[in-house]
């Protein structure tokens, strides 16, 4: 019943920050022609030259670590890498990625939705994931399994608020729309919301290590509520000959309600701490209607579970986009 209610209570807190953020970009509304207006002038551009379609090739990875001061056993997808399509405007991305499996391995089963927004000086990121399927590393004897009955689900939505935010806009950047002109250095605060879950038909833990691993570490369901606060540097450097380079690091602590279940017990972790980090790295071309920029992502949340045991759910991410202006811009951007 607690547990029940501390769910609650985070959707609670989850609805409260988006409102809060909702009413102090001024997006509250009374009727649907203004819902029409505000959605057209937020999301959609009638304009062709802030227009661009792209094609491109990424990775995606979440796992999960499992440690102790004796061994680590870590959880990696399959099949990471993807191709895909898509359009970009001055105000959003959409890319459709198709994941390339080998047939003449297993593959991890998943679903990978990932975005962001940025209005004003507020900068948004969301993402949610589903994974079934996944290789199990160890750090005694460098061996590797695939188990399939391992499932993974993450999701999460960061906001940073940048104080000295100038033209600050990455999503132009990598639509290719806009030149960086001058650079930029700023830094921020705002909070994060966070889901995780790992679970199996039997332990996570492969028998064979049971010795190095104690009957709380032989985890069934380990699933992680959390809320807490963010701060974060963004930066923006020109360099020569139409090139440029973006880069952000965050880093954040809160609070979490864990439950942990095993095949002979269940429990709560009482260390409610949660350190979250995530860095990111963007680097790109422009010439004339073309673009090409890559990205670099990387995002971790620890926490401790109790009785020597440590886990961490990480979040990877590359992109490596081309792309072309549908039409010629004259204008400065």
């Amino acid at each position: 019943m607690t547990g029940f209610f501390a769910k609650k209570g985070l959707l609670l807190l989850l609805f409260l920050l988006i409102n809060s953020l909702c009413s102090a970009q001024d997006l509250y509304v009374k009727d649907s022609t203004k819902t029409k207006s505000l959605i057209d002038s937020l999301l959609i551009d009638k304009d062709l030259r802030n227009w661009s379609v792209r094609l491109f090739g990424d990775i995606k990875a979440h796992g999960f670590k499992l440690s102790n001061n004796e061994a680590a056993l870590r959880y990696i997808p399959n099949n990471l890498f993807g191709v895909g399509v898509g359009l970009a405007t001055r105000k959003l991305i959409l890319d459709l990625t198709f994941n390339i499996k080998d047939k003449n391995t297993e593959n991890t089963n998943r679903f990978d939705f990932r975005g962001g927004f940025i209005f004003n000086k507020s900068i948004f990121d969301f993402y949610f994931q589903i994974y079934d399927g996944f290789n199990v590393e160890n750090s005694i004897n460098n061996t590797t399994v695939f188990r399939e009955d391992i499932k993974s689900i993450a999701g999460g939505i960061d906001y940073l608020y940048l104080f000295n935010a100038g033209e600050y806009n990455q999503t132009l950047l990598r639509s290719g729309l806009k030149d960086q002109k001058q650079n930029i250095f700023s830094f921020g605060i705002g909070g994060f919301l966070v889901y995780n879950q790992i679970s199996a038909d039997n332990t996570i833990v492969p028998q064979e290590f049971f010795p190095y691993f104690n009957e709380q570490a032989r985890l069934t369901n380990l699933t992680n509520y959390g809320i807490g606060v963010l701060g974060g540097l963004v930066s923006l450097f020109k360099l020569p000959s139409n090139f440029y380079i973006g880069i952000s690091a965050k880093a954040g602590i809160g609070l979490t309600i864990k439950n942990a279940e095993t095949e002979t017990l269940s429990y709560n972790p009482s260390n409610p701490m949660l350190y979250k980090l995530n860095g990111s790295v963007l680097f790109g071309y422009n010439w004339n209607r073309f673009y090409s920029n890559i990205s670099l992502g990387a995002a971790t949340n620890l926490s401790n579970i109790d009785f020597g045991n440590n886990a961490a759910f990480t979040l990877l991410s590359g992109k490596l986009a081309l792309g072309y202006r549908i039409k010629s811009n004259k204008k400065s951007l």
